[in-house]
């Protein structure tokens, strides 16, 4: 499925009842165990951030031992356990403080690590998703696709989401469209700064 077919796909899903969502419920839950743009390990350990987020002991131990059968190394863990904590962290309603945690969140996304930098970002969205936090996700929506995540790998995050949470998981589809479609014109007006005369899409 392309990126403009799942969007219209998750804009399709506002206006679901009951019978439909749980229809889709049964359809990810097997999608979720195959390989995607998100390989299976990526998909493990993201959910596994969300687990940790939620607090969901069983939860936690039925993806820590999953990301690790699927060859998740304890480093790969352990950073999914740090990125929790960062987000545990975030002054979300302080502007001021917002502002200095988003540049200490930049640093640590940057920096040398077992995860790689649009993984980080995946995982953070995974995690603002289920806990619908507004700037959490336009910021790792709009970081995830600057660090090379593709449009359709953002996207697959949302199943992953509305397994682990349900429905108040799908009440943030609308922020995580809005949120891919200001990634998607920040890239094409870097790439119209960096290249003088592309045409805007």
């Amino acid at each position: 499925m392309q990126a403009d077919e799942f969007t219209r796909s998750l804009k399709k899903a506002r206006t679901y009842g009951i019978a439909e969502f749980l229809e889709i419920i049964g359809e990810l839950s097997q999608e979720s165990t195959k390989k995607g743009a998100i390989d299976r390990k990526s998909k493990e350990l993201i959910t596994l951030g969300m687990a940790l987020a939620k607090g969901c002991r069983r939860c936690i131990n039925i993806h820590s031992k999953s990301s690790h059968d699927l060859g998740a190394s304890k480093k790969e863990i352990r950073q999914v356990r740090k990125i929790v904590l960062f987000l545990n962290a975030s002054p979300e309603n302080d502007p001021v403080m917002w502002r200095s945690w988003r540049s200490s969140w930049k640093q640590f996304v940057m920096s040398r690590g077992a995860l790689l930098q649009h993984d980080r970002e995946l995982i953070a969205l995974g995690i603002a998703l289920v806990r619908q936090r507004k700037k959490h996700i336009r910021l790792h929506t709009i970081a995830a696709i600057k660090a090379c995540a593709t449009p359709q790998q953002v996207f697959e995050v949302m199943p992953l989401a509305l397994l682990m949470d349900g429905a108040p998981a799908l009440s943030q589809i609308p922020r995580l469209v809005k949120a891919m479609e200001l990634a998607q014109k920040n890239a094409e007006e870097e790439l119209a700064r960096a290249v003088p005369g592309v045409p805007k899409v």
